[in-house]
């Protein structure tokens, strides 16, 4: 099944959101999926990696940029805040629904490493229309995920707050980190994120390796590892066994404590093989898999 690719922009928080719709050739409508990216990933990436698979066998697919990120709107410019994320997801949904094309009753929400842990937030408290949800090597509470990378989020809570206290001499909002750094302060030191983030960069003229100091406590705070037992709609996790980015173990821990359908399958691959043939082809298919089982019609 063919499919075509729209450019498209929704309202959210006073801003407007940019987003790609991929819409599969025929008669719809069809049932949708919402995707956004980790940290800092603009929405073309894993656009590339699995909308065109999925929309080429049936399915809606809806990625965006968040706020402040990519060709999205909002100020500061790649500020990472993680409530202001799930609106932006809530949103999307919204939008999706609106489509003649999409069966809005049939959503489901995708996400991957930071993003990942944002579907448990949203099947915890589920927007109208989400039936499902994939959790791709989600990182479940950021501030052990900093810990394996700093020893301790001591560093980053001092580097918060020396930002914060100069911020009579300038502008706090723009001063900014990298993302993936074997060096501080980067957040992530994995040699697999600073390659992979390295590769982004040179490949996406809108993604950047950075986010504001401002982001950090924020970041460090968002745990939604503790809501597990609140998901109420049926959740895919993806768990990279060699992980170096995110703690594999947490991640199994807290999909044992989801009361409700669940699977967790494992690969034996680094954080961001997920992303790379062959194992992104054999991931893509298993969880349109998913898709046709919890969006099919009833």
């Amino acid at each position: 099944m063919e499919y075509r690719v729209e450019k498209i922009r929704f309202p959210c928080g006073g801003e407007e959101c940019s987003g790609l719709l991929y819409l599969p050739q025929g008669e719809g409508p069809f049932p949708g999926v919402v995707m956004a990216g980790g940290l800092g990933i603009v929405k073309e990436v894993h656009a590339d990696d699995y909308a065109g698979y999925w929309a080429s066998r049936g399915i809606a697919v809806l990625s965006f940029d968040y706020r402040r990120i990519g060709e999205s709107g909002g100020e500061p410019r790649l500020a990472i805040y993680p409530e202001d994320q799930l609106a932006d997801y809530r949103c999307a949904i919204s939008y999706m629904r609106s489509r003649e094309e999409v069966e809005g009753d049939r959503i489901c929400v995708w996400g991957t490493s930071f993003s990942g842990a944002h579907v448990l937030s949203l099947l915890a408290f589920p927007p109208r229309g989400v039936r499902c949800g994939v959790a791709q090597v989600p990182s479940v509470y950021m501030y052990k995920t900093l810990e394996m990378h700093h020893g301790s989020i001591a560093p980053l809570l001092w580097l918060a707050e020396e930002a914060r206290q100069e911020c009579c001499r300038g502008d706090y909002s723009e001063a900014m980190v990298p993302i993936a750094s074997q060096n501080p302060p980067g957040l992530i030191t994995s040699g697999e994120a600073v390659e992979y983030y390295r590769e982004q960069v040179k490949r996406y003229k809108t993604m950047e390796n950075k986010v504001t100091i401002d982001s950090l406590e924020r970041i460090i705070g968002y745990n939604p590892g503790h809501q597990a037992e609140l998901v109420s709609k049926p959740i895919l996790f993806i768990v990279a066994e060699k992980d170096k980015t995110v703690p594999t173990g947490e991640v199994i821990e807290v999909a044992s404590r989801v009361k409700v359908d669940k699977r967790l399958v494992r690969y034996m691959a680094g954080h961001y093989d997920v992303y790379r043939d062959p194992l992104r082809t054999d991931i893509a298919k298993l969880e349109l898999e998913w898709y046709r089982i919890h969006l099919e019609e009833h």
